[in-house]
């Protein structure tokens, strides 16, 4: 399963995700900065909502070494499996559509592949976020998510276990 987090000023301005496997336990790891320049450059634009909580914010992470939108965004499809489950916010698989819109490509994975943490949460009856946990790191992110998904999982599948009666 992939695990993926972003960070956004109305475009995504980092891409965190890892590979995990059942039992939570991480694998490889991913974490690319995409230059605002590049992304202003394809017509992405900056939200001024956005934008002012980042600045309340001490310096984000996304602003070191970030590079252009068309290799950021290569470097993660060759990150990604093809055929791989895709655990994420709605809303960070929606800023993804939009980035690979602009430079006139699809996202990497196929869209019945992609799973709703929230969803996930809300079945298991768990609550999903403490605030203090959040580092705003989208790797960091994904990570700590691959935690509580990992533990909704296990409620879910205990909640749906079927029992086999007779032989």
């Amino acid at each position: 399963m992939l695990m993926i987090d972003t960070e956004c000023i109305g475009f995504v301005t980092q891409i965190g995700a890892c590979y995990f496997n059942d039992k939570g336990e991480i694998e490889e790891k991913f974490l690319i900065n995409i230059s605002m320049e590049s992304c202003i450059k394809h017509g992405l634009q900056i939200d001024a909502k956005e934008l002012r909580w980042w600045l309340e914010r001490d310096k984000p992470d996304w602003l070191k070494d970030s590079i252009d939108i068309r290799c950021a965004l290569g470097r993660f499809r060759e990150f990604c499996k093809r055929d791989v489950l895709v655990w994420s916010h709605n809303y960070d698989m929606y800023k993804l559509q939009i980035m690979y819109g602009a430079i006139g490509e699809r996202i990497p994975f196929p869209y019945r592949n992609w799973r709703d943490i929230r969803t996930l949460v809300w079945l298991a009856g768990l609550n999903s976020k403490k605030e203090e946990d959040v580092t705003h790191n989208a790797l960091d992110d994904a990570i700590r998510q691959v935690d509580y998904v990992s533990k909704c999982l296990e409620v879910v599948r205990e909640k749906t276990k079927i029992v086999k009666i007779g032989v």
